[in-house]
């Protein structure tokens, strides 16, 4: 916590049908001291929680796995009528729908206020591989599912999941919205939300969005102990049964004759891998979550963090854990990002001063290079460009490598020093490249009009 500037989380860890530790950690906010009974946002751990929605209603005889979409939702499509009607509920499921961000980048659209508004607005994605063939992690697939868990239930999809899933599981400060703009009446609770900017902790509220079947769980360690429990006995809690040892187990397998690591809102990195992991992480602009189960050691974890930053090691800490349970040293982390921020924070000064430097140097550069071809000045006018061209094309390069589309506003949010940086360098470098440019235009149109009375 220290290394990563961590403010506050909330650890669980369970093993059978017992809690082993639970404990909060730092602070909630407000003075307030976190506790198992904090709410934070769980963000995508959601998805295990609409998949298992969905197979209760396939063992309850409301849905089948393998029928088209269009079985429940008639009026589902995308741009592509015909794929859309070759996508399947297990394929939602297994994330292999074949949309994508590449074809929908819904996080950079207007954000709808309802499920029906976002499984309307698909009509407009347009498919990146066929049905069944590709994993891509799309978030709508999860609101699509949401939708079908309440046209086969009959009623609204957070009081489904209220009546199904978590008062079953004794999750009573548990719940979820479509929006985050329900949060402050539907969990007056919720631990404050941070991003992290030069090594420094700065307190925000969630940004507005669309979470609704993909992210919008709002739980405590406390529940989600439960919840663990319940994935890692087959189904069971207490003497309650949510779902069939089949259907855990399905949830918790990616499909066979594809290359994917998803299954059912659970992700198997590695099937050879030992101890065996089944695992998912949460991820929003002010807060994250990670949850693993350990099928073979009977373990689970839940990590509940009230802060958001893309170049924090969560990773390490979730592994550490793991180590430790399974009588393992725990490797250390990676750099922290109290040094990180202080990298970020030199890089600013130091690009501000040759920046400014390279602005008030102007009438020099244009000195020293005034007897020069312009086609040997070229790539130092162009050079000045490439921070502002990368900023610009910072949503494409992310979609590029990690194949998600985030909004200038997301990926400022998870990363404020590095953006920062970045537009320092696209300000000042653009400002000097144009100067640059002017100097050379002037210069020639200057020759051109002497070369002729000459």
């Amino acid at each position: 916590m220290a290394a990563n500037r961590v403010p506050g989380l909330a650890l669980a860890i369970t093993r059978g049908d017992e809690v082993l530790y639970i404990k909060g950690y730092g602070t909630a906010g407000d003075d307030r001291p976190m506790t198992p009974q904090t709410q934070f946002y769980v963000a995508s751990l959601s998805k295990s929680f609409t998949a298992l929605a969905v197979m209760q209603l396939v063992e309850d005889g409301k849905i089948e796995l393998d029928a088209p979409v269009r079985t429940y939702l008639p009026g589902f499509t995308t741009s592509d009528p015909r794929a859309a009607g070759r996508i399947t509920v297990r394929h939602l499921l297994n994330q292999t729908s074949g949309l994508a961000d590449a074809g929908f980048p819904h996080m950079t659209l207007p954000q709808p206020g309802s499920i029906e508004e976002r499984v309307a607005g698909l009509r407009d994605a347009h498919p990146v591989s066929e049905p069944g063939t590709e994993f891509h992690y799309f978030d709508p697939n999860y609101a699509v599912l949401a939708r079908i868990v309440e046209v086969a239930s009959g009623e609204p999809f957070t009081e489904h999941l209220r009546t199904r899933i978590f008062s079953p599981l004794g999750m009573s400060d548990t719940t979820s919205v479509v929006t985050s703009a329900e949060t402050s009446q539907a969990a007056p609770d919720l631990a404050q939300g941070h991003i992290l900017a030069f090594g420094t902790r700065i307190p925000r509220e969630e940004m507005d969005g669309y979470l609704g079947g993909s992210g919008g769980v709002i739980s405590t360690a406390e529940g989600m102990a439960n919840y663990l429990i319940m994935q890692n006995n087959g189904g069971r809690f207490d003497d309650t049964k949510l779902a069939s040892p089949e259907s855990i187990a399905l949830m918790h397998a990616p499909p066979e004759r594809i290359e994917s690591p998803y299954a059912m809102g659970w992700m198997l990195m590695d099937t050879d891998a030992k101890p065996r992991v089944v695992e998912h992480s949460g991820v929003l602009s002010t807060f994250h979550a990670d949850a693993a189960l350990l099928p073979d050691e009977g373990y689970g974890i839940v990590l509940l963090y009230n802060y958001s930053y893309a170049f924090a090691d969560y990773n390490s800490i979730k592994r550490g854990l793991v180590e430790l349970l399974t009588e393992e040293q725990p490797s250390s982390g990676g750099l922290s990002v109290g040094t990180l921020g202080i990298v970020f924070a030199v890089l600013v000064f130091v690009t501000a001063t040759l920046q400014v430097r390279g602005l008030l140097g102007l009438r020099r550069w244009a000195s020293k290079t005034k007897n020069r071809p312009v086609w040997r000045l070229v790539p130092g006018i162009v050079w000045k460009f490439v921070p502002a061209a990368l900023l610009v094309g910072l949503p494409s390069l992310v979609g590029l490598f990690a194949g998600r589309m985030f909004s200038y506003r997301q990926l400022f949010l998870s990363i404020p020093d590095a953006i920062l940086w970045l537009s320092l360098s696209a300000v000042l470098g653009t400002i000097i490249g144009v100067a640059r440019i002017v100097i050379v235009a002037r210069r020639s149109l200057v020759r051109t009009m002497i070369g002729p009375s000459r």
